[in-house]
C-alpha cells in the first residue's frame, strides 16, 4: 500500500510542477486514447517516461523512443519542446496543430506520438509498466 501511495504522490507532484508541451500531451493523450496517460506510460518500457535507453521493449515503447527522438530534433534546433505551450485540436480522429513554429512543431511531435499509441494499444503489455531499467542495457538504436 506504501508503494500504491507513492505513487500517487509521484504523479500529482509531477503534474503540478509541468507545464506547457507535458500537460498539453497529456491532455491530448487523454483525449484521443480515452485513458489516463498517467498511469499507463508514466514509467513504461524503457522509454516511456523521463529519459530512455536500450532497446524498445515493444510497439508502445517504440512510440516512445520516437517521441524523445522527436523533442531531441526540436532542441537541437533551439525549441525546448517540453515547455512549449500550444493550441490543437482534434476533428473526426485527426489533430491540428497552430501557434508559432516551435509550437507547430511540439505539437506535432505530440500529435505523432498520440496517434503512434493509437495505432499500438494492442501491444500495450501490463508486465513494462515500472519496467527495471537493468533490462534496458542493450544498444540504443540511432534516432
Amino acid at each position: 500500500m506504501k508503494m500504491k501511495n507513492l505513487l500517487v504522490f509521484a504523479v500529482l507532484f509531477a503534474y503540478v510542477m509541468t507545464q506547457g508541451s507535458v500537460v498539453e500531451l497529456l491532455k491530448m493523450t487523454e483525449k484521443v486514447i480515452r485513458k489516463n496517460s498517467w498511469l499507463l506510460y508514466l514509467n513504461y518500457g524503457c522509454y516511456c517516461g523521463w529519459g530512455g535507453k536500450g532497446t524498445p521493449t515493444d510497439d508502445t515503447d517504440k512510440c516512445c523512443y520516437l517521441h524523445d527522438c522527436c523533442y531531441g530534433v526540436l532542441e537541437n534546433q533551439g525549441c525546448n519542446a517540453k515547455i512549449e505551450e500550444y493550441t490543437y485540436s482534434y476533428r473526426y480522429g485527426q489533430l491540428y496543430c497552430f501557434e508559432s513554429w516551435c509550437q507547430w512543431a511540439s505539437c506535432q511531435c505530440d500529435s505523432a506520438f498520440v496517434l503512434c499509441l493509437k495505432k499500438h494499444l494492442s501491444s500495450y503489455d501490463g508486465n513494462y509498466l515500472f519496467y527495471p531499467d537493468k533490462h534496458c542495457e542493450n544498444e540504443t538504436p540511432r534516432c
